[in-house]
């Protein structure tokens, strides 16, 4: 195996927009920031790219900024795209310059990936064109209306297609980060024997997980529509109309101007 000081680093690039999910990029981050890639015979390095480098608006309380812009962004071995509140998505889906930085990016990396409604964003780009997909289990029917797209019934945290993963809602940016070093360790780690490279593969994962101490133990069952109770899901579904109906209106209009 080479020395990975050698090589490139492997290099995992976070899309960053106004009104974008902390969670969805923090689960990313914070897994590869943990990853040892030396099994692979490289180093790791996260960076997020964006229109501009200057401070915006996340969801909630916190302003975030990009390192690079979409001009100045290196080479990517891996995009990210998450998700994000109701304005971000809804403009993101008519901003022509942001799906087209997604492509651009998707082009040059091996591994293509996103959570939570990024899978919309990643859908108005033409990326999950006859692939199977998810997304935030709130969005699902929106997803749907991308005639192209393979949406996967169920609540799954994430779903694989070739080199596209996309992810449930927010929280699942965890557990598919996991997944994703698994399975980028597996097949790059030049060992032949597939005993051997899953050994190697689970190990690095596992590692992750201990370092950023996941090891989730909500308070109560349930956390999608498929696993709760119909009193617990018919107010939440309720209040999420909010955010529903401009994203379904925006994914609609999306569809109709790629037509």
């Amino acid at each position: 195996m080479a020395d990975a000081q050698q090589l490139p680093a492997f290099t995992v690039g976070i899309l960053l927009y106004p009104n974008c999910d902390p969670l969805d990029i923090a689960g990313p981050n914070d897994a590869f920031e943990f990853w040892d890639a030396s099994a692979i015979g490289r180093t790791s390095q996260v960076v997020s790219f964006a229109r501009t480098k200057k401070p915006m608006g996340g969801i909630g309380a916190l302003t975030i900024s990009a390192g690079y812009t979409y001009e100045d962004c290196p080479k990517l071995d891996l995009l990210f795209v998450p998700g994000g509140g109701t304005d971000g998505v809804v403009k993101s889906l008519g901003d022509d310059r942001l799906l087209e930085a997604i492509r651009h990016k998707a082009k040059e990396a091996r591994y293509v990936v996103s959570v939570c409604t990024g899978g919309l964003l990643m859908a108005a780009a033409g990326l999950l064109d006859g692939r199977e997909a998810t997304t935030h289990w709130a969005v699902v029917d929106c997803m749907k209306l991308f005639p192209k797209v393979k949406v996967v019934n169920g609540c799954p945290r994430y779903v694989r297609d070739g080199n596209v993963f996309t992810g449930g809602g927010i929280s699942s940016s965890i557990d598919l980060s996991l997944f994703l070093i698994e399975t980028i360790t597996r097949e790059q780690c030049g060992e032949k024997d597939p005993d051997k490279a899953n050994a190697i593969a689970k190990q690095a994962a596992q590692q992750v997980q201990l370092s950023i101490q996941y090891n989730p133990q909500p308070p109560y069952p349930g956390g999608d529509p498929c696993s709760v109770d119909y009193t617990v899901y018919e107010p939440t579904a309720l209040g999420m109309k909010n955010y529903h109906d401009p994203v379904c209106a925006a994914v609609a209009k999306r569809v109709k101007k790629s037509g």
